[in-house]
Order: C-alpha cells, then sequence, then structure tokens
C-alpha cells in the first residue's frame, strides 16, 4: 500500500466523536438516580415496619421498656420479655442479668413515658 492508500483507509476509519464532559454528567446522573431509588426503597420498608428477616414483633417478642446509657457502650436496659421485666447491664462484649421481676401490664404505658429511674423507684417499693 501507498501513503495516499493508507491515508484515505485511515480518513475513512476515523472514531467517533465523545464528548466527555457530557458523558460523565449523564454517568452521575444515573448514579443518583440509583443511589435515590435504593433510599427511597430503604425508608419505604423502614416506614412500613418490614423489621428484616428473622425479626418478630408480636405479643411473644422481647421488648425495650427503656434504656439509660451510663458512657461509650454502655447501658442498662430494662426489657419485657414473657410477662417478665429484666434489668440488663449491655456493654460492647457482654450482657448482663442485673435484675428481674414479674411485669405489670397495667404499668407499661406508665413505664415508657416516665422514665427509667421512675421504674426502678417504683419496682423498689414494690419489692420492700
Amino acid at each position: 500500500m501507498d501513503s495516499k492508500a493508507a491515508q484515505d483507509v485511515a480518513a475513512t476509519m476515523q472514531l467517533p466523536a465523545v464528548d466527555t464532559g457530557s458523558t460523565i454528567l449523564v454517568t452521575l446522573g444515573y448514579l443518583c438516580l440509583l443511589l435515590g431509588v435504593i433510599f427511597f426503597a430503604y425508608w419505604l420498608l423502614k416506614r412500613l415496619g418490614f423489621g428484616g428477616m428473622g425479626v418478630h414483633r408480636g405479643k411473644g417478642a422481647p421488648q425495650l421498656l427503656t434504656r439509660l446509657m451510663l458512657g461509650n457502650r454502655q447501658s442498662v436496659a430494662v426489657i419485657r420479655y414473657r410477662d417478665k421485666d429484666m434489668v440488663l447491664g449491655v456493654t460492647e462484649d457482654n450482657i448482663t442479668l442485673l435484675k428481674e421481676f414479674e411485669a405489670d401490664d397495667d404499668d407499661l404505658e406508665a413505664d415508657t413515658s416516665s422514665g427509667f429511674a421512675a421504674m426502678l423507684k417504683r419496682n423498689r417499693e414494690n419489692e420492700g
């Protein structure tokens, strides 16, 4: 092939011009749209009460009544499970049962609204 023929072949095989600026913007737009759909689906599932796999909600499920944060990743929690209230010490490494007593079903609304200290005071008065 002579150089004239090579130039003619190269001229006919030109690659299409690509505007990288608009391509990047379109890609970012689709990425934002996809992330928006994912976050909306997550929010919708949380809003509808979907707890995930293995999470049981109902009468027999453990219920967190109140919690008192003591420090970084340390707390004391009151849990109601199977007609028993349990005071649990919760740390990063383990959970310790501090106290267990019979639950009062009529005090459930008062327990959650009055706070941790009032609940412990009321249970202490009931014991002694």
